[in-house]
């Protein structure tokens, strides 16, 4: 049977509250974990979600706002400590690649070579989700600064239960 479940670990925005995270997302699907903007404070709720780093395949940036992105340091950093053997892809817009490297090299660690820069430009990109059984495009929406909005899709096909 297919798992599919959408672990919402944030949403509070830019002003976390008691009870409400900054954003952050993590999508379930048939053994892949796409984590969609990371905010400060993510590796937390994750614990609390009883999620792993491990768990993460795909880290998906709609911007470079730091209610969206704060958290990547602290992700990325647990997914090299835990020694993680995949590969994760980490999608962001490309006029963003300097914020993306501060994020990624904030402090000194044992850095892993498993992340893969998926910068994005153009009106509408489709990512390339290798083996997954998916597809991932990412299209640029309406914001103060350049940012996408991602869309998953699986393949159309038929369903009998009998």
């Amino acid at each position: 049977m297919s798992v599919r479940e959408l672990l919402v670990l944030g949403s509070a925005s830019a002003v976390p509250t008691k009870t409400r995270n900054h954003n952050g997302y993590l999508l379930r699907w048939d053994g892949h974990g796409v984590l969609f903007d990371p905010g400060e404070g993510i590796q937390r709720q994750m614990t609390f979600a009883g999620v792993t780093a491990s768990a993460v395949t795909w880290i998906c940036l709609t911007h470079f706002h730091g209610d969206h992105c704060l958290g990547v340091p602290g992700v990325i950093q647990r997914i090299a400590r835990d020694g993680a053997e995949h590969e994760v892809n980490a999608a962001f817009p490309a006029s963003g690649m300097e914020y993306w490297q501060r994020l990624r090299h904030v402090v000194p660690f044992h850095d892993t070579a498993l992340i893969k820069e998926r910068p994005l430009t153009g009106e509408e990109v489709r990512l390339d989700t290798g083996d997954a059984p998916f597809t991932l495009t990412a299209r640029r929406i309406d914001h103060s600064i350049e940012a996408y909005g991602y869309r998953l899709a699986e393949p159309d096909g038929w369903t009998m239960l009998p």
